[in-house]
């Protein structure tokens, strides 16, 4: 993995000037460049690479020396291109200057794109100073930073923005002495962890799945976490979430049926918490989109089932849907003739369904099969109340079909059109949360 610097070249006459970050300061150099360089890239090796990006004119007038004409004289201004500047600075990696179109049109931009991208290699850390770039440039950068990220694995160092407007207009900056000229330079790199954050919030609500959303928060407080030594109440309560949000959605992406509902109270607790919290604002938007997606949740395993079902259906998790409704009905029946849905050591739910069998098929004692000949009194439990509850058993032939087809991969006859397993489902929820009283 490399370290890349990419910046855009203006075309403007700069003024010389001190840009400063915190307390570094680098004096008297017309180029932002030459400072985001100074500040973030001196230690960088001979293996990092160092882009200008330059379209034809810029390329003359600043890249090259003496790029600029006196207006008065027509001759060429002493003017020292970046190039040269850049030399001067005696930094170890390779400097190009990569030639690209103004962006005057789509195709330009489109070009752009193309001319940037190809520059990037798998797996690069990229730094990003946006300061002279023009038109659409900024935001372009960003798509590219992001699409880079998705096809090539880079990761983000930083974006820089020399702010030379807090001078004043280009009219009035000349009269400022030198030693006055004091430009900061902006950290922008937190609009890229937004986006982050938005696409990462996206992928959940869409999805069901936390995985980026608990990588963001995670990576958010462990500086603060390592600097107070895990004292700090607001990032321990955001890794708790994070952790919390991980686990219940592992949970029901894998089918772990018991573990819902305890997932769901941890989590609303340390939501909870967050409330007296004041240092969490910029979290709270985020955990109020998930406490949205969780309230749905009561804590009690039954009709937290039937909501773990709803939830795979709204994030197209399908076949979990059909395994979680399947196996709560079952939960729901074992409860209902007055044993425990927890207590997997007395073959209860197995003997559920084999008397839901007997039930449908009529069967007198004698065809019975282990387990349920073994317990013949639970089992004539089952059967009764599915005789009073016929619909509901009804029903449930129903989930196991399409779940048998789910799980079969569509190997057997009369398999069903993937289509409609979403449509069914949705269906099926519905009727169950008619029968079904918790």
């Amino acid at each position: 993995m490399a370290r890349v610097f990419i910046s855009f070249l203006g075309t403007n006459d700069y003024l010389p000037c001190t840009y400063f970050k915190d307390d570094k300061q680098v004096l008297n150099v017309r180029f932002v460049q030459e400072a985001t360089l100074t500040l973030f890239c001196r230690e960088w090796t001979s293996d990092d690479r160092i882009l200008i990006f330059t379209t034809t004119e810029s390329y003359k007038k600043n890249w090259l020396d003496n790029g600029h004409i006196d207006r008065e004289t027509d001759s060429a201004l002493d003017r020292k291109g970046l190039a040269r500047c850049i030399d001067d600075l005696e930094l170890l990696p390779g400097i190009k200057s990569v030639p690209i179109p103004d962006g005057k049109n789509e195709d330009e931009i489109w070009e752009i794109f193309n001319e940037i991208f190809a520059c990037l290699n798998e797996g690069d850390d990229l730094l990003f100073d946006i300061t002279h770039a023009f038109r659409s440039i900024p935001m372009l950068a960003m798509v590219i930073l992001n699409y880079a990220k998705v096809m090539r694995g880079i990761s983000l160092i930083g974006i820089y923005y020399g702010a030379f407007e807090v001078l004043g207009s280009q009219y009035e900056t000349p009269a400022i002495p030198l030693e006055n000229r004091l430009v900061p330079v902006f950290d922008l790199t937190v609009y890229d962890v937004l986006l982050d954050w938005a696409i990462a919030i996206d992928r959940f609500l869409g999805t069901g799945d936390a995985v980026p959303v608990c990588r963001l928060a995670n990576k958010a407080v462990r500086p603060i976490l390592k600097s107070t030594n895990g004292s700090d109440d607001t990032a321990v309560s955001i890794r708790r979430i994070a952790a919390g949000l991980e686990k219940f959605s592992k949970a029901v992406s894998t089918c772990r049926g018991r573990e819902i509902s305890n997932r769901i109270t941890f989590l609303k607790k340390e939501i909870m918490k967050c409330d007296n919290l004041s240092k969490i604002q910029p979290f709270r938007p985020i955990f109020e989109r998930i406490k949205e997606q969780i309230d749905r949740f009561n804590g009690n395993a039954i009709p937290d089932g039937i909501q773990a079902a709803g939830w795979c259906l709204d994030h197209n998790l399908i076949q979990q849907g059909y395994t979680i409704l399947e196996e709560t009905i079952i939960s729901y029946f074992v409860l209902k003739i007055g044993e425990d849905p927890e207590d997997l050591g007395n073959n209860n739910r197995e003997i559920a369904t084999q008397a839901l069998h007997i039930y449908n098929k009529g069967l007198d004692e004698s065809k019975w099969k282990t387990p349920a000949k073994d317990y013949p009194e639970v089992t004539k439990r089952f059967v009764t109340f599915y005789q009073a509850q016929g619909s509901l058993a009804k029903i449930f032939n129903d989930i196991a079909d399409f779940r048998n087809d789910l799980n079969h991969a569509g190997y057997k006859a009369n398999a069903m059109n993937a289509n409609k397993f979403k449509i069914n489902l949705s269906k099926l929820l519905n009727t169950v949360e008619q029968h079904i009283e918790v």
